[in-house]
């Protein structure tokens, strides 16, 4: 439950004085519904005003407040020409210039024989200075009003800064002061000021060295961070001192899964089954992300850790976030299981009638914990594409689970330390570096998109030898059916060129039934060409499929066009990817395909789109279990990230439970970064 010396940050924004159901929609629309998340919305930038010279020390191109009288009003007989408003200081003359607007309105807001104060940037024209549309027009009395730095905020369609600034003025009144939860120590050393003090001054800053970059956003940077990591640190502290189950090897069923496997295990494989084994064996329950690289086989890994369950009479679950992925992993394990006389049942909303809840293995999508049924006898739960989960999907399954099962994550998206840091802190974390053995490197090009007749006439060889093309068409939302008429397009395109081949489409409006039924077919060979949006970057693993062609290659991001590349090779035959792309090239888009043509390593291509793209792209709300911050920038914010997991460490470590003042203080912090979630999943365990 909420503490109470929070409810007045979190009451609904159309609670405060002057917002009207109109702005309240649309602030809610910009960055959220509560007053506290008004208060988050930090400036981009900021305006320096404090320049008041006189007419005469004017600088071309710069901004400028100056106090001029109102001599005399030139109106326009033409349209396209300016209505000019003459003014005077005792120093020389200015023009205040504005287009498109009615001379009796403007002779309202600047009486002749009126002093004014204007601000803006000043222009010359023809030798004489004048200032177009300027951002602030007040009578002398109000100067104060024009703010000496004024801060410039991210907007949306209906806001102006101008709203923004005066609603968030609003909600600054009265402000509860909040309890401090940063150690005095750290408030010393770096001279941080409270957080009431902080949050004021990041949106009505004294200087400039008040603004953007400075003490006061970054002490409100640090809590952010401190509340992130104080989370993964009470998760972990949790994890490790709940009761879990010992799950010892015995090797039984262990040595019987390697003779069934028909290929050698890489040495990163060995090294990571064995690190799971390990933590398994323990009688604490067990967290490990379990990093591999696309077609690394991390799959193969987790099976060892299921069977090691199965040999402690304890099953195992195995959840992904799309169908496609499910039943990819099911096709996978339960051909090998079933040799071994062990079953291993799918669960998704496609296969209902056909629920096996007493499986030795269960496989599935969110229809896991959908289902009304609790299960019994786990000692594994393994989240595939973990960061496609939401934290509390997580948790829900843990507790169908049993809070007392192990878990793996896994995910085959690498991922930057600094993320990892941000994302997970100090779980215990196993990499694939290594690629099966078997595996070729897969052939990078990239075409201009004005030769796209050459390469299509090229793929009939590919065709002719029974191996199979993915066609891919950027959809950055699915529900945009003006983007999904480019995937129709090339579809009814192909169908014309390769009259004799069948080609099919799968993209995310489709039915699931549909989707399944054209993979299928697709696998079993009576789909030569598939053309799919990227609902086909995670989990199609099908050896026949060679080429993939990734059209308007520059509209993609780093890691997404390598999870897409990571389609073909999935086999022994010599694969290819093709980035068509429209140029001109941004220098951006030019790099992203450079490195695409370099490597495969996806380890070095995640840090490379981090060095491109930023943290704060990466840690976007399309992926629900990496944090996703409003005030931190990781780019910028490392040292403190630093700080923060330090400050963690010390503060769990003195007090687990947050009993202690400051550790109450510190529950504060949780609940005002809404990383209350962290006393759900305590209550997990």
């Amino acid at each position: 439950m909420r503490p109470k010396i929070l409810y007045k940050l979190f009451s609904n924004i159309i609670s405060l004085k002057g917002i009207g159901p109109k702005n309240a929609k649309v602030i809610e629309r910009l960055c959220g519904k509560y007053v506290i998340d008004l208060l988050f919305h930090k400036p981009s930038t900021y305006i320096d005003r404090r320049n008041s010279p006189k007419i005469i020390d004017l600088e071309e191109g710069k901004i400028a407040t100056i106090i001029v009288t109102i001599d005399s009003h030139s109106p326009s007989f033409n349209k396209r020409m300016p209505y000019r408003i003459n003014c005077t200081d005792n120093t020389g003359a200015i023009s205040i210039v504005y287009f498109n607007l009615r001379g009796p309105y403007l002779k309202k807001i600047f009486p002749v024989g009126r002093q004014k104060v204007i601000s803006g940037k000043f222009e010359k024209f023809n030798e004489n200075f004048q200032i177009t549309h300027p951002q602030h027009v007040v009578d002398l009395e109000n100067l104060d009003s024009v703010k000496k730095i004024e801060c410039i905020y991210p907007l949306t369609a209906g806001l102006t800064s101008k709203t923004i600034q005066k609603s968030i003025n609003s909600a600054l009144i009265n402000l509860d002061p909040l309890p401090e939860w940063i150690p005095d120590d750290k408030i010393k050393i770096n001279n941080w000021p409270n957080w009431n003090e902080a949050i004021k001054k990041i949106h009505n800053p004294v200087n400039t060295s008040d603004s953007v970059n400075s003490l006061f956003l970054e002490r409100l940077v640090f809590d952010e961070l401190l509340a992130q990591q104080l989370t993964i640190r009470l998760i972990k502290n949790k994890i490790s001192h709940t009761q879990g189950i010992a799950i010892r090897r015995n090797n039984k069923l262990i040595k019987k899964l390697e003779e069934n496997l028909d290929f050698s295990l890489t040495s990163d494989q060995l090294k990571t089954i064995e690190e799971i084994s390990n933590d398994q064996s323990k009688p604490n329950k067990m967290l490990r992300l379990l990093q591999g690289d696309v077609g690394s086989g991390k799959t193969i890994v987790a099976l060892f850790a299921m069977m090691q369950c199965l040999e402690n009479n304890k099953r195992s679950i195995l959840m992904a976030p799309t169908e496609i992925l499910a039943e990819q992993h099911f096709n996978t394990i339960v051909k090998i299981v079933n040799s071994m006389d062990l079953t291993c049942s799918l669960i998704t909303s496609s296969t209902k009638d056909n629920h096996n809840f007493d499986a030795d293995i269960l496989i599935g999508t969110h229809a896991l914990f959908q289902e009304k049924v609790s299960f019994v006898n786990i000692g594994l739960v393994v989240i595939d594409e973990q960061h496609k989960f939401g934290v509390h999907q997580r948790i829900l399954l843990n507790e169908k689970a049993g809070n007392e099962c192990d878990v793996l994550l896994m995910t085959a998206t690498p991922i930057p330390r600094t993320l990892e840091l941000a994302a997970y802190g100090d779980t215990d974390i196993s990499k694939i570096m290594e690629k099966p053995k078997n595996r070729k490197e897969i052939n990078t090009k990239s075409i201009n998109i004005n030769k796209v007749e050459d390469l299509k006439n090229s793929l009939n060889k590919i065709i002719n030898k029974g191996e199979k093309i993915y066609w891919v068409c950027p959809l950055v939302d699915e529900s945009e059916k003006l983007q999904l008429q480019s995937v129709n397009e090339r579809l009814k395109d192909l169908r014309n060129y390769y009259s004799d081949y069948s080609v099919e489409i799968v993209h995310g409006q489709m039915q699931q039934e549909d989707k399944n039924s054209v993979m299928q077919k697709f696998k079993s060979g009576k789909v030569n060409i598939l053309v799919a949006t990227s609902v086909i970057e995670v989990g199609i693993d099908d050896p026949d499929a060679t080429v993939i062609i990734i059209e308007n290659a520059e509209r993609f991001g780093l890691s997404q066009l390598h999870q897409l590349r990571g389609r073909v090779g999935r086999g022994e035959k010599t694969s290819t990817c093709i980035l068509l792309f429209n140029g001109p090239l941004t220098e951006n888009a030019k790099r992203r395909i450079k490195i695409m043509k370099e490597t495969n390593d996806g380890f070095k291509i995640a840090e490379e789109d981090l060095d491109i793209r930023g943290a704060g792209e990466i840690l976007g709300s399309k992926q629900s279990g990496v944090p996703n911050f409003k005030l931190s920038n990781l780019d910028k914010h490392k040292h403190l990230l630093e700080e923060a997991r330090e400050t963690a460490i010390k503060t769990i470590k003195n007090d687990p439970e947050l009993k202690t003042p400051l550790g109450k203080a510190q529950r504060v912090l949780l609940h005002l970064f809404r990383n209350d979630v962290a006393i759900d999943y305590l209550k997990t365990g």
